[in-house]
């Protein structure tokens, strides 16, 4: 029942006009409840009186609730069009000497004009307020006598139309508030999106890329100095590897832009900690110390253990494209905090001239993926010539 409920509302506010005309439907079941029990007459205060055959008051007080509800059916999309065209309604009702309903009935009209209408028409409605309550105040000022008599019939009106002009403009001060926060948090999440396909384009694909550049560049050396072709082999076959990873994590970015509104339930790419070793060249070595990075990993959840893994692999591929000789992976967990670990990745700094200089995004992508899982990455040179870097996840350790 709650849920047939929920759906009904749903629907309606996905309808202003259904809306509109279920609201127009209460208001009417109202004002007719209201003038049976007498609401009508309620300023003491009528022009004329007519009681002639069926033409009596209460006659025309249905006659002007009817014709105020049939205006209430487009009260939100049309909403200045009907304050307008209820104004001489409400006029002639208040000539009668006011009934409930009809004071209702206008009450939401002036409510809708401020919530639903344009900037410049809500501007307009007013400037018309201020203008009527300026003249009527000099006329009840100004007209001897008037004062007494009208004084109290304007003051209520003054307070209805002064309570709905503020609740409607309340509601739409909030309505503009909402929306506006929206929009900055859509648009952050777009700056997000956008800085985590960058990162994921930069680890995934450049890095992968770089890998087979370093292979060839390498076979081509050997190539040049040795007869055999089996390592030759070996090694363009590890640049083929790099480059089929490179395209097949480019598929699954491109696969993830053309579906940006599943961005929140897409999958972490599949990283391997077992091919850390891929990413160094045949001449050079990745030297493991510790305890194995997968049972180091073994405690977490898959999402962390792929972003430690992912941020581990950016530093160990600084460390190739960065360094010289022999890549150093030093892994440390803590025994009593599962979550705990330290992964530490060092190497000599190249001092020829041809060492390639980073631009930092590796790093910052690595920082902004340990963000999520509360884990940091540092790194800096030390005064052996050695860079170090080191990924904490958990209690920083000391290493």
């Amino acid at each position: 029942m709650a849920s047939e409920l929920r759906h009904t509302l749903q629907r309606l506010n996905a309808h202003p006009r259904g809306r509109d005309a279920v609201a127009a439907a209460l208001y009417l079941l109202l004002g007719i409840a209201l003038l049976q029990f007498g609401g009508f007459r309620l300023s003491g205060v009528a022009v004329f009186a007519p009681s002639a055959g069926i033409w009596t008051s209460e006659t025309i007080f249905l006659l002007l609730l009817f014709a105020m509800a049939a205006l209430a059916t487009m009260r939100s999309t049309h909403p200045l069009a009907v304050l307008a065209a209820g104004i001489p309604l409400v006029a002639v009702d208040v000539l009668l000497g006011t009934s409930l309903g009809v004071v209702i009935l206008f009450s939401d009209f002036v409510y809708c004009a401020f919530r639903y209408g344009s900037d410049r028409g809500v501007r307009v409605v007013l400037a018309v307020i201020l203008v009527t309550f300026v003249a009527v105040g000099i006329t009840l000022v100004v007209w001897h006598g008037a004062g007494v008599r009208y004084a109290p019939l304007a003051l209520q009106w003054a307070l209805f139309v002064l309570l709905s002009a503020l609740w409607g403009w309340n509601v739409r001060s909030e309505r503009e508030r909402t929306r506006a926060a929206m929009a900055q948090t859509h648009a952050r999440s777009m700056q997000q999106l956008r800085q985590r396909v960058a990162h994921d384009l930069h680890d995934l694909v450049a890095n992968q890329i770089a890998v087979a550049g370093l292979n060839i560049e390498a076979a081509r050396l050997r190539a040049s100095t040795a007869a055999e072709t089996g390592e030759i082999d070996q090694i363009l076959a590890r640049a083929k590897s790099g480059t089929d990873d490179a395209h097949r994590e480019l598929r699954r970015l491109i696969a993830l832009l053309t579906t940006v509104d599943d961005v929140e339930e897409a999958r972490e790419p599949s990283v391997s900690a077992r091919r850390l070793d891929d990413l160094v060249p045949s001449d050079r070595r990745l030297v493991r110390t510790g305890e194995p990075l997968e049972a180091a990993l073994a405690g977490m959840p898959p999402r962390a253990a792929g972003i430690v893994v992912r941020a581990v692999q950016e530093l160990v591929m600084n460390a190739v494209r960065h360094g010289t000789g022999d890549v150093a992976l030093a892994v440390t967990g803590d025994e009593h905090i599962d979550a705990a670990i330290t992964v530490q990745v060092s190497n000599r700094v190249a001092e020829t001239a041809a060492a390639v200089h980073g631009s930092g995004i590796g790093i910052a992508g690595a920082t902004m993926l340990l963000s999520d899982v509360d884990g940091a990455v540092v790194s800096a040179a030390t005064d052996d010539g050695r860079w170090h870097a080191v990924v904490t996840v958990g209690e920083a350790r000391d290493v």
